[in-house]
């Protein structure tokens, strides 16, 4: 999920981060943290069931 956010963000978010004027290190950062976000986010609301580390009994 994390990698999968850090494409979209990182490639199709570019014209929005050029027309702000944010260098490509701080677009790469950005990037990774709001994939990390957003899983952390997904995790915490759907629990592991969704990743298959615990089955259900």
């Amino acid at each position: 999920m994390t990698a999968f956010m850090f494409i979209v963000v990182y490639y199709l978010g570019r014209p929005l981060f050029v027309n702000f004027g944010v260098s490509d290190s701080n677009r790469f950062f950005m990037a990774l943290t709001l994939g990390l976000i957003l899983e952390t986010t997904v995790f915490a609301v759907t629990g592991n069931e969704r990743y298959k580390l615990i089955s259900p009994i």
